[in-house]
């Protein structure tokens, strides 16, 4: 993960309906006319349906009084509303998803115990999850200049989230220079994981940055969030600080021991070593996964 001395990544997109990004780097508006910023040619979309405008703290989204509505999470707006990474953004039968890149850092349910008041909205679920973290961007960043370097990150993203939402993974956020996905452990199964971490190894030649990633398996806590859905817990703590420990290992890919076993790889890895994880108690293994783990 980016250490605090590096550069923060503040960057903000749309994930539009036909999978492409568009990237926010101011004021937009968006309809179906062509003097808007983002142009939507959906006849349910008004000529000038919506604005997004830069706020202190992130994009705020306003209704322009078009005729079918402006809808954040499936609720009407009536005012400038601040969007959060992961809000779904509804203009007529237009759906999109904001996103943006949050501050580096475990978002994770010990660093808001507010939320432990609302055990009602808690449930447990068993998870694959991934960390794919862009490596050394702070040095990217001073050899190349930031704009150079942020064009990279976002060729980056482009690249890699199909890659994970291909083979049944979802990303839960972008946290400073990284990517947090999972699959859920009761619907997908160990060949879509195997699948998606052969997908990004067989990429990772064409990627404009190298990058590390990271799989694990347990179980995780959902609550619900403006945000949407939001995982937490010590398995969730365990797999962000695990990058740390590629890192030490110089692995571009590793896994947990609970992932090579629950991934069927368990005789076909290359062991790592063993280290200690920040703040969890105890030793444990960690393995390179095989050049093909499809095979």
């Amino acid at each position: 993960m980016t250490s605090p001395t590096a550069p923060t990544l503040a960057e903000s997109w749309l994930e539009l309906p036909d999978g492409r990004l568009f990237w926010l780097t101011g004021r937009c508006a968006i309809g179906r006319h062509v003097d808007n910023t983002l142009v939507l040619e959906a006849t349910s979309v008004s000529r000038h349906h919506a604005l997004l405008t830069v706020e202190s703290n992130g994009y705020a989204v306003s209704d322009l009084r078009s005729s079918n509505g402006t809808y954040v999470n499936g609720a009407p707006i009536t005012q400038p509303t601040l969007l959060q990474d992961g809000n779904e953004l509804r203009l007529g039968d237009a759906i999109f998803r904001y996103r943006c890149t949050r501050r580096a850092g475990l978002d994770s349910l010990d660093n808001h115990p507010e939320r432990t008041r609302r055990m009602e909205d808690m449930r447990e679920r068993t998870c694959w999850l991934l960390i794919a973290d862009v490596a050394a961007f702070s040095t990217l960043n001073a050899e190349l200049g930031s704009k150079a370097a942020l064009q990279r990150f976002q060729g980056w993203i482009a690249g890699m989230r199909p890659l994970i939402e291909r083979h049944g993974g979802l990303i839960n956020s972008y946290v400073g220079d990284a990517i947090f996905a999972w699959w859920p452990g009761d619907t997908a199964v160990p060949a879509q994981v195997r699948a998606a971490l052969a997908a990004i190894q067989a990429w990772r030649p064409s990627s404009p940055v190298a990058f590390r990633v990271v799989f694990h398996h347990g179980s995780v806590l959902f609550t619900r969030s403006e945000r949407g859905e939001e995982l937490s817990g010590q398995e969730v703590n365990f797999v962000f600080r695990a990058e740390k420990v590629a890192k030490n290992f110089g692995a571009v890919a590793m896994l947990s021991e609970a992932a090579t076993q629950t991934l069927q790889l368990a005789g076909h890895c290359t062991p790592l070593g063993a280290a200690t994880v920040d703040g969890i108690p105890g030793r444990f293994v960690f393995f390179a996964p095989p050049p093909d783990p499809t095979a």
